[in-house]
């Protein structure tokens, strides 16, 4: 293994261009946890620059849907359910946790059923935030038969949709994508292609090990030295052309995609999903007529800026004094998978 990480970082060093900053960007939290523990961004030539992007679905999540699922918590007749990174976001009002209501923490979407079946007199909720990989389980628990107490309230997001955003802002200036592998597994390399063939930015699937990200690096470093832009996949083993076609059939059974807040970034057109209109019986939103709260930005924090990979961690003030994991004061710091959250755990590996 040694061996082979220094064969891909000599071939790096001798294909990172002199003359100019490369700037490839990750789109997955596991992705940038493993950059950053394993030390691979100080090992990278000094043109060639790691960035992390929107890959955390808990710092993107919208103030306003996490508001409003704390006001279902605090209903008697509701216990809401969510995974335990969402328990601790901040907003104007505070947390899940720390507003005392009624609430359970899950690992994954079919336990919802057990807590429905323990209490019956109760409204169950389950808070569904996160990308395709989160949302196909979803769908997967909503295709079981839901029993009449439980409701689903959405805040999913989808990944290319929100990477072509970035694309478009000149200020981000993305020279090449290492695509999500989880993600990729559900909705297959192949929803990549629009980058190198659209916009000529070389994109390449990778996994989580250390090896496998730094021979995506050096495709990638291929690619721009060749002057061309192609999808590769180093993780062919996992992610298939054409994905998981049973969990997109599941996904947009149920779902559509639909205009959604995405947090300090704005509502994109068709950038996520919420149910379809004959499942309205089942929405939340719609069941419990949710109000859309305006969010109100953390003063200092720069969470926006970091999620579109227009700034680091150590850019922002709070970083590290006012803000850290136990007193977390904007959503990257909060959840295992935001950049704040990883470069303060793992600081002395930078």
């Amino acid at each position: 293994m040694r061996g082979r990480v220094k064969e891909l970082l000599d071939a790096i060093y001798k294909l990172a261009p002199k003359d100019r900053k490369v700037k490839i960007m990750n789109v997955c939290g596991s992705h940038e946890h493993t950059i950053t523990v394993s030390g691979m961004r100080a090992l990278m030539p000094k043109n060639v620059e790691l960035v992390p992007g929107p890959g955390c679905p808990v710092c993107v999540c919208s103030e306003s849907d996490i508001i409003n699922a704390i006001n279902l918590s605090r209903r008697s007749d509701t216990i809401l359910v969510t995974y335990g990174d969402m328990l601790r976001v901040p907003t104007k009002i505070g947390s899940i946790r720390s507003n005392g209501g009624n609430y359970r923490m899950v690992s994954a979407p079919h336990e919802v059923l057990k807590i429905a079946k323990e209490n019956p007199d109760k409204n169950v909720v389950f808070f569904s935030i996160g990308f395709e990989t989160t949302t196909a389980p979803t769908a997967a628990l909503i295709e079981m038969g839901l029993p009449k107490n439980v409701y689903i309230l959405t805040s999913q997001k989808l990944t290319p949709e929100i990477m072509e955003v970035l694309v478009k802002d000149s200020e981000v200036g993305v020279d090449a994508f290492v695509a999500p592998g989880h993600v990729s597994a559900i909705v297959g390399a192949n929803a990549w292609r629009v980058f190198p063939e659209k916009y000529g930015i070389p994109t390449v699937v990778a996994g989580f090990e250390p090896e496998n990200l730094l021979l995506a690096i050096l495709k990638i470093l291929v690619q721009l030295k060749e002057k061309r832009a192609e999808l590769e996949n180093v993780y062919r083993g996992v992610v298939k052309p054409e994905g998981n076609r049973r969990a997109q059939e599941l996904m947009y059974k149920y779902f559509k995609k639909a205009t959604v807040n995405w947090r300090g970034i704005g509502r994109i057109p068709e950038s996520g999903l919420e149910l379809k209109d004959e499942y309205s019986h089942i929405d939340a939103k719609k069941v419990f007529s949710l109000p859309e709260i305006e969010e109100e930005k953390v003063p200092g924090c720069i969470c926006d800026r970091i999620v579109l990979g227009k700034a680091y961690p150590k850019d922002c003030k709070l970083f590290g004094t006012a803000c850290t994991p136990s007193r977390p004061k904007g959503p990257c710091m909060v959840s295992a998978e935001g950049a704040c959250n990883i470069w303060y755990k793992y600081r002395k590996h930078l």
